[in-house]
């Protein structure tokens, strides 16, 4: 029972089914291509028996040529599936058949123009003629996984035009030039079309393999975004209030208690955000976002300015600005000895703009993920971050930072 449900789950899948799929295409234009190499047999019974008259050849004739195009559509089949193999990175022997099948071809021409009646002009007949014809289309038919499509029409067009110039100089007519050319050039067009859709095919699969993989990495990026920008100044909060305990706690003031109920509900509040970003349903407010920010700095000391109200801005832009207050938050904790900073968000008809500046900046950087994960945020909605520091290692610079959303997003 539990693995008929298993079967019916993979049957389900869409992943499953487009490999299946796949496979099934994939080996349904393989044994095509087999199923007309091996019809030269056939085709050789068709064009013994259907030509009559004095041309018709004799029971031994026959069954010689019936034996060696037996014995080559053996050799071709083994060199066409070796070349469609190769053709997708396999290691299937191929020289080893290609000889036995040119040696085979070789040797059917030879046999058949030694049973027509009349070579000397190269008149032949409809037995000879065809037989001979149908084993250069069997070879054609076969090698044509390993040719690429100039040298597979060479390979078709130098005999024709050979035959051609040796008929039309013995003699008026270029038929046999004529049928050699249409019957081993529609063999060869034939197994080209096939193969391209194979390759088509295969081309796409690879694609599909690349798109997922990208994919995955994609979600990796933001999953590794996320956990940057959420826990950032979470952690930074808590180690700043941890600092404080431990000093009140090593001079015997008071106060401790309350910074202690403050780091454990900062943790709280980290271990149910961490769950909201790993179940993708988190949703940033930016006046909550503000006002956390200016929460976490004045607890550091830092003096926060507060100018305009994104209450109405719709919950994308929310969403994204809030990221970017979060993100500067961390960033004016960890790398800067701030004691002043300002938010100020402005909306006008085109642009919605969020400008967060602080003093107490150090040397400017060369930047980390987060500026990184922030400008990729609002690239994707149509925006853009700017920053500019002014500063030194003593600390007395400026730090800005501007985030600019079109209306709408």
């Amino acid at each position: 029972m539990r693995l008929a449900l298993v079967g019916a789950a993979r049957g389900n899948d869409p992943v499953t089914t487009d490999e299946q799929g796949r496979r099934r295409i994939d080996l349904l234009t393989r044994w095509q291509l087999y199923a007309l190499s091996a019809s030269a047999p056939l085709v050789m019974v068709l064009v013994v028996v259907g030509s009559g008259g004095t041309n018709r050849l004799s029971g031994r004739q026959t069954a010689a040529l019936l034996a060696l195009v037996i014995a080559q559509t053996g050799a071709c089949l083994m060199v066409l599936r070796a070349g469609v193999d190769r053709r997708v990175g396999g290691e299937r022997p191929v020289r080893p058949p290609l000889v036995a099948a040119c040696s085979l071809t070789l040797l059917g021409v030879l046999v058949s123009v030694a049973f027509a009646d009349d070579t000397s002009p190269l008149t032949f007949g409809p037995a000879a003629g065809g037989s001979a014809i149908l084993f250069c289309t069997a070879l054609t038919a076969a090698v044509s996984p390993l040719l690429r499509p100039i040298r597979l029409a060479v390979c078709v067009a130098v005999p024709a035009a050979l035959l051609y110039v040796v008929q039309s100089v013995t003699q008026d007519t270029v038929a046999w030039a004529m049928n050699y050319a249409l019957a081993v050039g529609a063999a060869a067009a034939i197994c080209g079309a096939t193969l391209w859709m194979l390759d088509v095919l295969w081309q796409m699969h690879a694609a599909r393999g690349v798109e997922a993989r990208l994919a995955v990495a994609e979600e990796r990026l933001r999953f590794s975004r996320d956990l940057h920008d959420v826990l950032g100044r979470n952690l930074a909060l808590i180690a700043i209030d941890s600092e404080l305990a431990e000093k009140l706690v090593l001079r015997g003031q008071d106060g401790s208690d309350e910074l202690l109920a403050r780091i454990r509900q900062t943790a709280r509040d980290s271990m149910r955000e961490l769950h909201d970003v790993v179940g993708a349903y988190r949703s940033t407010d930016l006046t909550t976002e503000i006002a956390g920010a200016r929460s976490v700095l004045q607890a550091a000391g830092i003096e926060t300015r507060v100018v305009g109200d994104g209450g109405d801005l719709p919950q994308d832009a929310q969403t994204t600005l809030g990221w970017v207050v979060r993100e500067a938050t961390t960033n004016i904790l960890r790398h800067s000895d701030a004691t002043a900073v300002t938010f100020d968000l402005a909306v006008d008809q085109e642009d919605t703009v969020l400008t967060i500046g602080n003093d107490g900046a150090h040397a400017a950087g060369k930047g980390g993920t987060g500026l990184v994960g922030l400008r990729e945020r609002l690239a994707a909605r149509g925006g853009d971050v700017v920053v500019s520091a002014e500063g030194g290692p003593s600390a007395h610079g400026t730090f800005v930072l501007v985030a600019r959303l079109p209306v709408g997003t």
